[in-house]
């Protein structure tokens, strides 16, 4: 009842944030005092809660108690680390289908009848984008803590691992909502951008494998091809966190990822020029040889 707030009463509680934060805490601290058996049976009735569809209508879960949860999953991840990495396996196939679906969206398929009822759905669906924005930004940190104490790969399997990639990936080119600074918690693109890099990153350094590095090296290469900035910024930059984390390991990766810089150093933006240059640098020093001539 008290995680539900969000949804019940968002137009009426000015600090939602805090009052959630609080809630999540009392949670927080409560888990300290289980063990694994009564732990489980408390995370599963949450889980069910937050999946559950609250529109009977529409089938739809409801956004808002997917936040709630997934600040909730944060915060758990945070304070038990490894101990609760392997409660992500109930997390993943909800986490896919967010950061897949805009169908996540409400539908404005239906017939209007009125210029009003236009208005509602614009209205609507601009709540259901931030909101989508917001969620999204919660799963990817989730899954960056996930994979940073699967120590043991309970998680990060070859088959969840490629579950995972082109769903994370696809986040290069999830547009933000429209006046995005007046959404209240709602992160910016840098920040959503810096969680990005570092989820994918991640998920590089705990996969421990150049046969799961290499599409996933590929995947962010491809990237660099769109018309716009910021796809290709992102895949330059996990590109470089797996040359400074791999080190003498991404060598394998090198002879993939030559043509993409020698497009890149051709790129008219300037920062692209750069940070491809910056990587070159990287990858000639790990390899020991001159790769301009490879270009």
């Amino acid at each position: 009842e008290a995680l539900d707030l969000r949804r019940q009463h968002l137009d009426s509680l000015k600090n939602i944030n805090l009052v959630e934060q609080s809630i999540i805490h009392t949670i927080i601290t409560l888990t300290m005092k289980l063990t694994e058996t009564t732990f489980r049976p408390l995370f599963l009735r949450t889980l069910e809660w937050a999946e559950s569809e609250v529109d009977q209508s529409t089938s739809k879960k409801s956004m808002d108690r997917a936040i709630v949860f997934y600040k909730l999953i944060n915060k758990l991840a945070e304070q038990h680390r490894s101990l609760f990495t392997p409660y992500f396996k109930y997390l993943l196939e909800g986490s896919v289908q967010y950061l897949s679906e805009d169908g996540v969206l409400i539908s404005s398929k239906r017939k209007k009848k009125a210029k009003l009822g236009d208005d509602i759905v614009k209205h609507n669906n601009s709540l259901s984008g931030q909101k989508l924005w917001i969620l999204r930004a919660l799963i990817l940190k989730s899954l960056h803590k996930c994979f940073l104490y699967d120590n043991d790969q309970k998680i990060l399997d070859s088959s969840n691992f490629q579950t995972l990639l082109k769903p994370i990936v696809s986040q290069f080119v999830a547009e933000p909502p429209e006046s995005l600074e007046s959404v209240p918690d709602a992160p910016s693109v840098e920040e959503v951008d810096e969680i990005l890099v570092s989820c994918l990153g991640q998920m590089a350094v705990t996969a421990r494998s150049d046969v799961l590095w290499k599409p996933l090296n590929h995947e962010v290469l491809m990237q660099t091809r769109s018309d716009n900035v910021r796809p290709k910024m992102l895949g330059l930059k996990v590109v470089r966190y797996m040359v400074q984390h791999l080190k003498e390991e991404y060598v394998v990766l090198v002879p993939e990822t030559i043509p993409f810089l020698g497009e890149l150093l051709e790129d008219v933006e300037l920062p692209v020029k750069t940070l491809s240059q910056e990587i070159l640098k990287e990858m000639e020093t790990l390899s020991g040889e001159s790769l301009r001539e490879y270009l």
